[in-house]
């Protein structure tokens, strides 16, 4: 009797123990940060920031292990800064043909070293093609790999590194809104990630950082307008759906100008996929 006793409380323990580190897997179903720089990449950027560029170039096209792709991209960022401060022709020339087969070759891998090189004062002059780079990188980082850093940018002191952010962030909850529109489930680490209160209220913040001049419009707009005309937070906040509402009530009672009508895109999404699934819920077109 005794043994059997003990049997039932070694299970109850090892069940509990279990409970608890599914709990922590599940809360930390994505973790916030960005790929670590490889020893090349740190000390690159160092002579880049010493505006030694011909060495910068050297020490890349010399790199023999380059698993982030980043030696090409050192090399145009410093044929640009050539081309800039010195007027050199050979990179005037490098500067401007190689533009396009860069933006097509960036991706997640060159976020770590690219949200360095544009934030340095001295590429400052170039914001277009800073922007550009970043949009293309971020866009083709939307996806599961690249989340955690994603997630980590938003909260860059860059204001072009963060919008940049946001709209990589933007990719990924298309897709996963796209599952349960086409009439799938989400996992459940991605419920954990998309509903994290601290995202959530990241991003409704962000909707309160400027003011949107259509904000007291968005009721007279049909439904399609308006998911055309608002973008950035306000469109990831949509696509998360049911878990924002309640950050974004209290963010309108609190003065953020532009909540009620991201409050308003989100009744607009929750329209269609009832329309569509009508015992669905924000996660599951089945509803479980």
């Amino acid at each position: 009797m005794k043994v059997h006793h003990k049997m039932i409380f070694f299970v109850f323990i090892v069940t509990i123990l279990l409970a608890g580190l599914t709990f922590v897997v599940s809360s930390e179903a994505v973790t916030w940060a960005e790929q670590p720089l490889l020893e090349w990449e740190e000390a690159t950027l160092r002579t880049f920031d010493k505006n030694d560029y011909d060495k910068v170039i050297d020490l890349a096209k010399a790199q023999q292990d380059d698993p982030n792709d980043n030696a090409l991209l050192f090399i145009y960022f410093s044929h640009a800064q050539k081309y800039y401060l010195e007027k050199n022709r050979a990179s005037a020339i490098y500067y401007k043909q190689q533009y396009n087969m860069m933006t097509l070759r960036l991706s997640g891998s060159n976020l770590a070293v690219l949200t360095r090189l544009v934030a340095m004062p001295q590429t400052s002059w170039n914001k277009k093609l800073n922007g550009k780079f970043l949009d293309a990188a971020f866009t083709k980082a939307g996806n599961e790999k690249y989340l955690g850093a994603i997630l980590y940018y938003l909260t860059n002191l860059n204001p072009v590194v963060a919008r940049a952010a946001i709209n990589g962030l933007r990719s990924v909850l298309q897709r996963k809104r796209q599952i349960v529109m086409n009439g799938g489930t989400l996992s459940h680490n991605d419920r954990v990630w998309m509903s994290d209160e601290r995202l959530i209220k990241l991003l409704v913040r962000k909707t309160g950082e400027s003011i949107n001049p259509i904000a007291g419009l968005m009721t007279k707009l049909p439904a399609f307008a308006r998911q055309k005309v608002v973008g950035g937070a306000s469109a990831c906040l949509a696509l998360i759906e049911d878990p924002a509402l309640q950050f974004l009530q209290e963010a309108a009672t609190m003065g953020n100008a532009n909540a009620a009508s991201t409050i308003q895109l989100i009744h607009d999404a929750r329209g269609v996929r009832l329309a569509r699934y009508p015992g669905s819920t924000w996660y599951s077109a089945t509803g479980r």
